[in-house]
């Protein structure tokens, strides 16, 4: 029987799990999935672009290789006509097309009333009834993008961090009408939701990720935190939304929007205490480290990184101090306190060697022996030690899945980096063009400081024919003109 060219592409469920349409996806390679399309379910080229809005010769052309499909618009289109599921959508780099069909339950439409004036993003809530108006008004403020030109305030770290460190426990809870119940199974919703979007931040930075995100705690979380629900389950909800608040942190971060990070940090770490995740809660102080380091606050950012030691306590791991002294000394490099730095590297790496995964937190996961050699890799960087730079970097090789393509991207910058210090320009333009192609799925901001970083480390190489070399070659990808 003849294909018919336009009835729908029948495509078996059991497709999107294969292997390489896995890697056709990740690697956003249409063609590949074109031809993958007809190998595995016999679908025409006429009949394919009759589903995903292309003429068949549009389809042809994708299928052999001669064009490629590069914006987000074709992208979600052809997602769209395939009635793609949304972990292959996520893979592909956009978001889910229905939050419910990963797990995501519904919820009623609309968002709490906000009955508390909003005071501004940074202003830590006296209590949980107040921090739960506030994050609503943050919510909201960052959709209608009021916050978009907020400027920072380096006295907001420090007056939250102390806020959060002499906090009394507050078992005032908010009132609410009678309404939705809520119990663990829309915690566990919350965190699946969260664990998904970080994917889609780390594979393709938080430009991609952001909005998406704003608007599902908008309206789903909000309706949560105004239910009804018990104290233990309240306590895992506010931990919860406080994770995902500080992953909006993390993605306005990545997309330069400073002033609107340190609203979610300093709000996701109200409700971290109204969760009374003491672990988390240290966690977001070492993020703020993290930002008052990149952002040149180093005071700040030294003062932080120690907050968040000293707030652990009797709720300390070894990897969760690792990472927090790793912190400290990436401020203590931007400082250029070396002797503090290596100090404080020495000690992260004593207690990285008795760290246990099965003890730490899942948010903390990612912090591996890679992660550990990126984080002196920029140390020694700053430093101005070339040599042991690259060394660490070096030993920091890339995922080839593409998982975490951000932090593969900034370490290979920082090799590239290295090299140049060392005055090793063949090298360096080596291995900053691996970094470009790594980093060409990224929408982020801050991957550009990185590529205008080394560009200054190239001027004094100008009359070199490796460099001239390279600038013909990075002038094809996005980051490098982006950076100019």
């Amino acid at each position: 029987m003849r294909d018919s060219a336009y009835g729908p592409v029948e495509i078996p469920a059991d497709f999107w799990s294969r292997p390489d349409v896995t890697q056709a996806l990740g690697n956003r390679d249409i063609g590949a999935l074109f031809r993958l399309i007809k190998k595995w379910t016999g679908a025409s080229q006429m009949r394919i672009g009759a589903a995903t809005g292309n003429a068949q010769a549009r389809v042809s052309a994708i299928a052999n290789g001669k064009y490629e499909v590069r914006t987000f618009a074709s992208l979600t289109r052809i997602a769209d006509g395939l009635n793609m599921p949304s972990r292959a959508r996520l893979t592909l780099g956009l978001a889910p097309a229905d939050i419910g069909s990963i797990g995501i339950a519904p919820v009623a439409s609309g968002t709490p009333e906000v009955i508390e004036a909003f005071p501004g993003p940074t202003q830590y809530p006296a209590t949980t009834a107040q921090a739960v108006t506030y994050v609503f008004g943050l919510w909201s403020a960052d959709a209608a993008q009021d916050l978009l030109s907020a400027p920072v305030d380096p006295g907001a770290w420090n007056a939250a961090a102390l806020a959060w460190l002499v906090a009394e426990p507050d078992e005032a809870a908010p009132e609410h009408e009678p309404g939705l119940t809520v119990g663990r199974s829309d915690v566990t919703r919350i965190r699946a939701a969260t664990k998904l979007f970080a994917q889609l931040d780390n594979r393709f930075g938080g430009a991609l990720a952001r909005q998406s995100l704003i608007g599902y705690l908008r309206k789903d979380a909000s309706r949560l935190l105004a239910g009804r629900y018990r104290d233990d389950v309240g306590r895992d909800l506010f931990s919860a939304i406080a994770e995902a608040a500080l992953l909006a942190a993390w993605a306005s971060y990545d997309s330069g929007l400073h002033g609107v990070v340190q609203g979610y940090f300093v709000q996701a770490l109200r409700l971290a205490e109204a969760g009374r995740d003491r672990r988390l809660g240290c966690s977001i102080l070492s993020a703020m480290s993290h930002q008052a380091t990149f952002l040149g606050h180093y005071g700040e950012a030294i003062n932080l990184g120690r907050a968040a030691r000293a707030g652990l306590a009797s709720v300390a791991t070894p990897g969760l101090t690792a990472q927090f002294l790793a912190m400290e000394a990436r401020a203590l490099a931007g400082a250029k306190e070396a002797r503090g730095c290596q100090a404080a590297l020495a000690a992260a790496g004593r207690n990285f060697a008795h760290a246990d995964p099965a003890i730490d937190p899942e948010f903390i996961s990612y912090f591996n022996e890679a992660e550990l050699s990126a984080e002196l890799a920029h140390c020694f960087r700053d430093l101005g030690d070339g040599r042991r730079a690259a060394q660490h970097a070096a030993a920091a090789e890339p995922q080839p899945d593409g998982e975490y393509a951000r932090s593969d991207f900034f370490v290979t910058m920082v090799l590239a980096d290295a090299y140049a210090d060392q005055n090793d320009p063949e090298q360096a333009c080596h291995t900053a063009l691996d970094a470009l192609r790594i980093g060409e799925p990224l929408t982020s901001a801050r991957s550009g400081i990185y590529v205008h970083e080394f560009r200054q480390r190239l001027e004094r190489f100008a009359g070199s024919q490796a460099v001239r070399d390279f600038q013909e070659q990075a002038a094809e990808y996005r980051l490098w003109t982006h950076a100019a």
